[in-house]
C-alpha cells in the first residue's frame, strides 16, 4: 500500500459522508450534522478517527494529490477496512484491507488490494498483496558502482504484475509458521536504446516462487505499534517446474523493534537483509530506495542480489492528532557475502508529519535525504 502515496488534501463523495456521519451518530450522544459540501468534507475529516463499535466492519474513503520521486505528482483514492474475526475477542489483533488506485502526470498508473485477517483465536493468519502498474522508469544497471554513477541511465516503461500470498499457522502464543507464495510479471516497453546506457535482458521476466517463513510478532497493534518485536525469516525458491527460466532462490529476515520512551514517544528500528543466489533475474533483485527503506533514493537505482538496511525513528505526538518523526538509516546492496564494503553505505536521513486518520492509523508525510538525492512521500501507515 506504500508506494500508492496520499496526501493531506483529503476528499471523500458526499454518499460516503453521509455514512460517516450517521456512522459517528451510533457512537455518539448527541451529534451536531453540519451542512454544505465543505462541511461535510471538515466533519467526516474530524471523526474518522473515532472507533465505530457497533460495525462489523469500519469502512473509509480518502483521496487526493500524491507524489514520489519515482513518479511525480497525481492523483490517488483508496478504500480502508478495518474489521475482527471474532467481535467478541478483545485480545484479537485488529484485520485490515485496502483497495487502491493512482495515476501521475508521468504516465504512471497502479491499481491495487492489501488484506490481512487474523482468524478466530488468532490461530491462523492470511497476508494477501495484488497490484498491477505501468510506470517511467529508470535502469543504472547492477551493482553498487552502476548505481553510483547518477547520470548513466536507461529509461523505459515498466509494466508490474504482482501478487503474494502468506499463510501462517500459530504455533505458541505469538509464533508463527506458513508458506509463503509469489507471482511477479515484468514487461519492459519503449526502451531508450541510445548507446552508452545500460540495457535491461531480457524485457519479459515471470518470476513463480514459494518456500516457508516463520514469524514472531509481539507487537501491540500492527498497523502502528507501540511496543513490541517483529521478527521475520524466510526463504523462497524459484525452480524451473513452476515456469521460472532463470532459477534462483532468495533468503530474507526482518527485524523490528518498538519501545514507548516517554508520553506520546515511540523509538522503532528496523533492520532488513535479503539475499540470493543463483540466476537471478534484474528485475527481481534487492532493490534500495522507496518509500519504506532509505527514502531519499530513486527505488531500484542500487539493485544487486544482496541487500542489508537498518533506520532507527523517533515518533512524537505533538498535538490532538497531529505528530512528528525523526530517523536516519543506511543500506548497502552487495553481489555476495564477502563483497560487502562498508564505503559503499547508502546514508538515509530526514523528518516527517503524521496526521492519525483512524485509530492508531496515521497519513503520513516525509522529507528524505540521501547522499545525493532527496524526495518527498506521501503515505498511509508506518514504514514499519
Amino acid at each position: 500500500m506504500n508506494r500508492y502515496l496520499l496526501l493531506l488534501l483529503l476528499v471523500a463523495p458526499p454518499a460516503v459522508l453521509q455514512a460517516q456521519r450517521k456512522n459517528v451518530a451510533d457512537t455518539t450522544a448527541t451529534v451536531s450534522v453540519p451542512r454544505g459540501f465543505f462541511d461535510n468534507i471538515m466533519y467526516y475529516l474530524k471523526h474518522t478517527n473515532v472507533e465505530k463499535k457497533k460495525k462489523k466492519v469500519d469502512l473509509s474513503f480518502i483521496g487526493g494529490p500524491v507524489y514520489t520521486p519515482e513518479t511525480s505528482f497525481g492523483l490517488a483514492v483508496m478504500m480502508a477496512a478495518q474489521y475482527k474475526t471474532d467481535k467478541k475477542d478483545s485480545l484479537l489483533p485488529v484485520s485490515n484491507a485496502a483497495i487502491y488506485a493512482s495515476g501521475a502526470l508521468t504516465g504512471f498508473y497502479g491499481i491495487g488490494i492489501s488484506n490481512t485477517t487474523i482468524f478466530p483465536h488468532d490461530r491462523f493468519r492470511l497476508a494477501l498483496k495484488a497490484s498491477f502498474s505501468s510506470r517511467p522508469n529508470k535502469y543504472w544497471g547492477i551493482g553498487y558502482e552502476a548505481g553510483n554513477n547518477k547520470d548513466n541511465y536507461t529509461e523505459f516503461v515498466q509494466l508490474t504484475e504482482k501478487m503474494q500470498a502468506d499463510f501462517s499457522v500459530n504455533l505458541n502464543g505469538k509464533l508463527f509458521a506458513g508458506l509463503c507464495a509469489q507471482i511477479q510479471n515484468v514487461q519492459s516497453k519503449k526502451i531508450d536504446t541510445a548507446g552508452g546506457k545500460p540495457l535491461m535482458a531480457p524485457e519479459k521476466i515471470l518470476g513463480i516462487g514459494a518456500g516457508p517463513f516463520i514469524v514472531y510478532d509481539t507487537r501491540d497493534f500492527i498497523p502502528n505499534a507501540y511496543k513490541g518485536m517483529y521478527v521475520r525469516l524466510g526463504y523462497r525458491f524459484f525452480p524451473s517446474f513452476f515456469g521460472n527460466k532463470a532459477v534462483f532462490s532468495q533468503f530474507d529476515l526482518q527485524f523490528d523493534w518498538y519501545k514507548q520512551l516517554w508520553q506520546g514517544a515511540v523509538l522503532a528500528t528496523d533492520l532488513y537483509a535479503e539475499e540470493r543466489s543463483g540466476d537471478v533475474p534484474w528485475s527481481l533483485l534487492a532493490e534500495a530506495g522507496g518509500s519504506n527503506r532509505l527514502r531519499g533514493y530513486y527505488e531500484g537505482r542500487f539493485r544487486d542480489k544482496n541487500y542489508l538496511a537498518a533506520q532507527i525513528e523517533l515518533r512524537q505526538r505533538i498535538y490532538n492528532r497531529s505528530g512528528l518523526v525523526a530517523w536516519v538509516g543506511g543500506g548497502n546492496v552487495f553481489p555476495r557475502l564477502n563483497e560487502l564494503e562498508l564505503h559503499q553505505s547508502l546514508i538515509s536521513y530526514g523528518i516527517g508529519y503524521r496526521w492519525e486518520f483512524k485509530k492508531r492509523v496515521n497519513i503520513r508525510l516525509d522529507y528524505g535525504r540521501g547522499r545525493d538525492q532527496s524526495g518527498f512521500y506521501f503515505g498511509i501507515n508506518e514504514v514499519f
